[in-house]
């Protein structure tokens, strides 16, 4: 019995060892195989809930060029859609 417990012992220190000495790669695998766990799950919720359809039409930002929904852009005046207050604040800055 002693000497099992002595060969078991053995064995664990040995493993002790190598995960010590290789612990830089038993880390790096262990970060790969958290981003394809969270790709995998990712994948899975897009697939189940599928992205919001935009309604209205989009518009183009007097400012900066982006494209946004109407429904979410600032009107200012008739034709006049900016994307954020940052760039209504840019412009009414520069005028």
């Amino acid at each position: 019995m002693r000497e099992a417990f002595f060969i078991l012992l053995v064995i664990a220190a040995i493993l002790a060892l190598t995960a010590y000495r290789y612990r830089a790669h038993i880390g790096a695998i262990y970060r790969i195989w958290t981003v394809l766990r969270s790709a995998r799950v990712g994948r899975r919720n897009e697939m189940a809930e599928p992205a919001e359809a935009v309604k209205g039409p989009l518009v183009n930002c007097a400012k900066c060029g982006i494209w946004v929904p109407e429904s979410k852009a600032i009107k200012l005046g008739t034709r006049v859609f900016y994307c954020s207050a940052a760039c209504v604040e840019k412009t009414a800055s520069a005028a």
